[in-house]
């Protein structure tokens, strides 16, 4: 009977009541459940083992992807026209670029390295005289110190067929001898360690000043620089395979008269001249060989007393002996 008096109360018959009614229940229900919430103690994340390994995994495959794309785009670039980039050497020997790190890295090949100046008249040579005596000059130094024959075979007649006939009888006998100091004076003789294809370089330069009545002195002052061949194990660096001459020598230009015609045209004069970062064994029977060459004196780095002054043209040489 109550239960029927509450389905028919009138609060309950209302509908605006019943709306307000359940707004109220619906906001109880909601705060009741917040506050069931916070009283629920919180509960901390652990990783297991076996999530620590997951994770590992997704990074490091994510890692690989990213050098994939990255190693893709690289072959795509090098494909694309562009030289790739290439780290510069820093230690050891480029045998392509063997003067690298050496005085003679921006030296030039042969004897276009010496400079030449034009000629001007000098006592009784006129201008043309003394641009021809130059040239004369620079064949006798490619002759000795770049020409193949006296390079390879140890045969002085390039430079002999440029001298006078009675500068030809006096020198014949040392220049087609076998290898000795003197021998080495006049020309390059290289042993059984060859040379790399990279062609000798040069630094030097020549000047003209009168001599006696009819005669013409030109001074070559010069440097040479030789490549030599070598495998991996046997250098170390630039200087055990790029041997240095320093040479200061005197040239001789005679005209017929006043001299007679034998002595007419070039001789060879006083000279002096220096080695260094070469073998000692060798050069003490007058053939240049590389540095690595010489088993009995292992260098590492520079030679003592090995310093750019050494490889001026325009310096005294030096006087300390690198094989004393």
């Amino acid at each position: 009977m109550e239960d029927r008096q509450l389905e028919t109360h009138p609060d309950l018959m209302d509908p605006e009541w019943r709306k307000r009614a359940e707004r109220a229940a619906r906001l109880g229900a909601k705060q009741d459940l917040k506050r069931r919430r916070k009283q629920r103690p919180r509960r901390r994340f652990r990783m297991s083992r076996w999530h620590v390994v997951v994770l590992f995994l997704v990074m490091t495959v994510a890692v690989l992807a990213a050098a994939v794309v990255v190693v893709n785009q690289l072959r795509g670039s090098s494909s694309s026209g562009q030289p790739p980039r290439v780290a510069p050497v820093l230690s050891g020997v480029d045998l392509a670029r063997p003067f690298d790190r050496t005085p003679a890295a921006n030296w030039r090949e042969g004897v276009a390295g010496i400079t030449v100046p034009p000629g001007q008249a000098i006592g009784g040579f006129t201008a043309q005289e003394v641009d021809a005596a130059y040239q004369t000059v620079t064949k006798a130094i490619a002759a000795a110190r770049l020409g193949s024959r006296a390079l390879r075979d140890h045969d002085g007649s390039e430079l002999l067929a440029l001298l006078t006939a009675n500068e030809r009888k006096r020198l014949e006998p040392t220049l087609t001898s076998g290898p000795t100091l003197e021998k080495d004076r006049y020309f390059t003789l290289i042993g059984a360690k060859g040379l790399s294809q990279v062609p000798p370089r040069m630094t030097g330069s020549l000047t003209a000043k009168p001599g006696g009545n009819g005669e013409l002195i030109v001074h070559a002052s010069y440097a040479v620089a030789y490549a030599f061949d070598a495998r991996p194990d046997e250098a170390r660096s630039p200087a055990d395979i790029a041997p240095f001459l320093r040479e200061e020598q005197d040239y001789m230009i005679r005209k017929a008269p006043p001299f007679a015609k034998a002595d007419a045209g070039l001789s060879i004069g006083e000279g002096s001249g220096y080695r260094s970062r070469m073998a000692c064994d060798a050069i003490k029977t007058g053939i240049l060989a590389p540095q690595y060459a010489d088993k009995d004196r292992p260098v590492v780095g520079v030679p003592v007393g090995d310093d750019a002054a050494a490889y001026d043209p325009t310096k005294p040489l030096p006087s300390l002996d690198t094989c004393g």
